[in-house]
């Protein structure tokens, strides 16, 4: 049953190879979860953001570092190192004192290199291990196991700084002891193909899935700030605890969702789907600003969205499109870099965001509408990357089973 789910019918990939891969993405994920909940809580002041944008330059940096080391060792090294190395910024993190600022930069740049640095050769292994007909499911799956397992951690840890680097420290380790008790043996791919990152940026079906990626990560990091600022200035505390806490939860009810329905119709009908629905949303929200309603209703499509895009353009995408044999490390690197960068310019926007008036956060909407709508026109000369053969398939197959159903009715 854990074969024809998850598996499927490809006989390359061993259940050793599938469940390390995710092993190591789930225990990397919750782990960085915690320790960005507990930096969170320590920088409640506006003025300390620049704390988040080193933590975010030094995930770009030591991403992209990673990657192109991943042409010259060996995968299973570069996989080892990173966790080692994440136990041990785990442990030294816990002799600083976080009310020193130049502790909180050293801590920020440790823990962004330390998260970094692996997570192009994990997703690119996880890809390996993975199939086009069964992509999509297991990283919506992965992806919802591992929020909600950071959620459970976070829900039952108090926000004692050492309390909580000492449990991610113990999960880390976990985490290496798992791999090593595993053992997998396929972690290592023959590479027949070195594309460098200038090639691949220049690949046609990589720029028009990127380019939304990026409007949509840019637009979402902006106007976040400004609604927050416009909620608080209403007094919504309301909508404030609905997008903090059901926004995420619906996010992860429909990366499963939005995982399983790109495995059956395509990758790029989901994604303009999710893009369509958000501009519309950000539409008459625009119409009708000052009405509470479109704010929740707003959220909810948001969360939808992002739970479907987290899924699309973090693990399965460029799995498909870099194929098997290629250094896809360096895609999963590029395809990365919009998340963080747009998250490092909202950081930035944030204390500007708290000083509008209504009026100027109320500006926001239809920009927002517009790149969106934006967004979509990409997206419409995109490949899809799942094959058409795959497709066809999955209809046939589904038909057949409709008419042995209507047989069996006039039997």
């Amino acid at each position: 049953m854990f074969r024809k789910y998850l598996l499927a019918k490809d006989s390359r990939i061993s259940t050793a190879d599938f469940v390390s891969s995710s092993i190591i993405i789930f225990n990397t994920l919750t782990w960085f979860y915690m320790i960005r909940a507990i930096i969170t809580s320590a920088l409640q002041d506006p003025n300390n953001l620049v704390f988040f944008a080193l933590l975010d330059f030094a995930i770009i940096f030591s991403s992209i570092l990673g990657a192109f080391i991943a042409g010259k060792v060996k995968r299973t090294r570069i996989l080892y190192f990173w966790v080692i190395l994440g136990v041990m910024v785990s442990l030294f993190t816990m002799l600083l004192n976080i009310d020193v600022a130049c502790n909180m930069s050293l801590i920020a740049l440790l823990f962004g290199f330390s998260f970094g640095f692996g997570m192009p050769s994990s997703l690119a292994y996880f890809a390996d291990c993975t199939s086009f007909e069964n992509r999509g499911r297991n990283s919506g799956l992965l992806f919802s196991v591992s929020f909600l397992g950071s959620f459970l951690f976070l829900a039952f840890l108090s926000e004692n700084w050492f309390e909580v680097l000492f449990v991610s420290t113990i999960w880390r380790i976990l985490g290496l002891i798992f791999l090593l008790l595993i053992k997998p043996k396929n972690i290592e791919k023959e590479i027949k193909e070195r594309s460098s990152f200038r090639s691949i940026l220049s690949t046609r079906s990589f720029t028009l899935f990127v380019i939304p990626w990026l409007l949509f990560c840019l637009v979402d990091s902006i106007e976040k700030p400004y609604f927050i600022s416009l909620a608080k200035m209403s007094g919504a505390t309301g909508f404030i605890a609905f997008d903090e806490i059901f926004e995420p939860l619906i996010g992860v009810i429909f990366a499963l969702i939005g995982g399983f329905i790109a495995d059956q119709i395509g990758r790029k009908k989901v994604i303009i789907c999710g893009f369509i629905s958000l501009g519309l949303t950000f539409a008459a929200l625009s119409l009708a600003p000052t009405t509470q309603v479109f704010w929740y209703v707003t959220a909810a499509v948001d969360g939808i969205a992002w739970g479907i895009f987290y899924v699309m353009f973090v693990l399965v995408l460029w799995g498909d499109l870099s194929p098997p044999g290629s250094l896809r490390e360096k895609y999963f690197a590029v395809g990365s870099i919009p998340f963080f960068l747009a998250e490092l310019m909202g950081k930035f926007v944030y204390p500007f965001a708290q000083e509008v008036s209504k009026e100027t956060a109320y500006a926001a909407f239809p920009l927002a509408s517009f790149f969106l709508f934006l967004a979509v026109l990409p997206l419409m000369y995109a490949p899809e990357t799942l094959p058409e053969k795959k497709i066809t398939e999955r209809e046939l197959k589904k038909y057949i089973e409709k008419a042995k159903k209507i047989r069996e009715k006039y039997d």
